[in-house]
């Protein structure tokens, strides 16, 4: 969509189009004479994720010196933490974690976090990013996910491993009743490739070593 079809707002659509283009200096007089930086257009996109997804660096950074609130989600509650945290760039998360935006910061309607987002776009580097920055490894969606459920349900043991060193509950049941493991163990040990299965092996030394029973594990 263009600048025009996605903010109908006149100081919206000059916002965003400074934005886009990065020109700093038009983002600050712009806001000064009284645009918003927190305006939304389309589908409620703020205009912080509008410079991400144009790829303007110089643009999102002029948005958030201006007052762009990275914690301001769109229609689908994603902020610009989550998306961030789904990027092939590093830049976004670096750059908002090094402005101390909480590594925890929820979907403002799923309540998922940056976490969670990071494992569900298979970008292992911000989920470690996002875990050394301190990102509590025990929050939960509103279905009850906590970072480990959702590890276990795109089959990555090796995060699951990770998670469960870092201190993550490993009963912790989602709204669903059952706790990760009713994922993780789903598929038989005897389809599964060598290196999965050394993972997941890897699990389950980990729960009888720490007394929690196997749930279903072949």
């Amino acid at each position: 969509m263009t600048t025009q079809q996605t903010f109908t707002d006149p100081s919206a659509e000059a916002l965003a189009e400074a934005a886009k283009a990065g020109d700093e200096l038009r983002i600050r007089k712009l806001v000064a004479d009284g645009a918003n930086p927190n305006a939304q257009g389309a589908r409620g996109l703020p205009l912080l994720q509008w410079a991400m997804l144009n790829q303007s660096r110089r643009g999102f950074e002029a948005l958030l010196a201006a007052g762009a609130d990275p914690t301001r989600g769109d229609a689908g509650g994603t902020t610009a933490m989550h998306l961030a945290a789904q990027a092939d760039s590093p830049y976004w998360l670096e750059t908002l974690l090094a402005r101390g935006v909480s590594p925890d910061t929820p979907n403002t309607i799923t309540q998922a976090t940056p976490l969670m987002a990071a494992l569900m776009a298979e970008r292992a580097e911000n989920a470690d990013r996002l875990l050394k920055a301190g990102a509590k490894v025990d929050l939960a969606d509103r279905q009850g996910d906590t970072a480990l459920h959702v590890a276990a349900q795109i089959n990555e043991a090796g995060r699951v491993l990770q998670l469960l060193d870092a201190g993550a509950n490993p009963t912790r049941k989602n709204a669903q009743g059952v706790t990760f493991q009713r994922y993780l163990f789903m598929t038989k040990d005897s389809v599964l490739g060598a290196d999965v299965r050394r993972q997941r092996d890897a699990v389950k030394t980990w729960l009888q070593q720490h007394g929690v029973a196997l749930e279903g594990a072949h």
